[in-house]
């Protein structure tokens, strides 16, 4: 049951950006929303891409990445209906260095017959890098 619901959470996770892509923001939510977009899309490459460079960050992530890559197939066989409208993605704070973006809301995911709610409320720290903003800090809650 346990790889089921993390099956199902990494798609909804994922599928967040797709709600937020009609908002508005600036540099560090689009960062936000284009990780998560990656997440959406299967494209773990790109989400490493778009990671921070803090080993610890990192490598956390790309940890709880790897089991997803084995089953890239299944989750892309996964189809369901997903409900956004009560998602957001919000910047709390932005010094042109380091952002803090906050996702929150609720999310119902319809697949394989079954209806999930999920409460989403997660502080996403944002970091330039290289003049490009990268997600960082408490990326890999996004992957639990």
């Amino acid at each position: 049951m346990k790889p089921r619901r993390t099956i199902l959470l990494i798609v909804v996770v994922g599928l967040l950006a797709l709600s937020a892509c009609s908002a508005g923001g600036g540099p560090a939510i689009e960062a936000t929303r284009s990780w998560l977009q990656a997440l959406a899309d299967l494209d773990f490459k790109q989400v490493l891409a778009l990671t921070c460079s803090s080993p610890r960050i990192y490598n956390e992530v790309e940890l709880r990445l790897d089991p997803l890559i084995d089953i890239q197939e299944t989750l892309q066989a996964l189809k369901g209906q997903y409900d956004f409208s009560g998602l957001k993605l919000e910047e709390l704070s932005n010094n042109g260095r380091l952002a803090t973006v906050r996702l929150s809301g609720q999310l119902l995911l319809k697949v394989l017959g079954q209806n999930q709610v999920y409460e989403i409320y997660e502080d996403v720290g944002v970091v330039k890098e290289n003049d490009e903003w990268k997600v960082c800090t408490n990326a890999a809650n996004l992957l639990k």
